[in-house]
């Protein structure tokens, strides 16, 4: 801690300095009481900000993970109201995306956010086209196509066509 011939070998160095010795005293006793008070206020502070067992410990591997409850808001400790309400009605599925059992996909673009709204991002599934697997098709005939195409024009016989060479 800072004593008296801390504070009194400080002034004789801002007097060396011509430094007012009464500002060099304010700006220490500004330091100390500002440092008391951070770490008080530090010590009252909600007992997650240091003092519990670290999350994700060796004896605990469920704790790494927060529950869904814990995350539902924003604001640390806080859940808002339609969200509280949501989490009570969708009940074990909130902030679960839809599982689809067909044979289309038809759930690639949901994502959830914090809160547990559901967003759908538009990824069209094959379900629009004829037949499925048709796409892939076309675009496997296609390469094919394009590959036939340059080994024509990279053909070892030449087939230049006409003109000077």
């Amino acid at each position: 801690m800072i004593n008296l011939t801390t504070i009194t070998a400080v002034t004789e160095a801002a007097e060396a300095s011509h430094f007012p010795v009464s500002a060099t005293v304010v700006l220490i006793t500004g330091f100390i009481a500002a440092a008391t008070l951070g770490s008080i206020a530090w010590f009252r502070t909600d007992p997650r900000a240091g003092w519990k067992k670290q999350q994700g410990s060796a004896e605990d591997p469920q704790a790494s993970q927060p529950s869904k409850a814990d995350s539902a808001g924003y604001d640390r400790g806080i859940i808002p109201a339609e969200t509280a309400a949501r989490q009570k009605r969708e009940g074990s599925h909130f902030k679960e995306t839809p599982q689809s059992g067909s044979y289309s996909d038809t759930t690639s673009g949901y994502t959830v956010d914090r809160e547990g709204l559901m967003n759908n991002y538009p990824i069209e599934p094959e379900m629009y086209v004829n037949e499925p697997g048709d796409l892939k098709e076309e675009a496997q005939a296609l390469e094919e196509e394009r590959a036939r195409e340059v080994a024509e024009v990279n053909s070892a016989e030449g087939n230049k066509g006409p003109g000077v060479i």
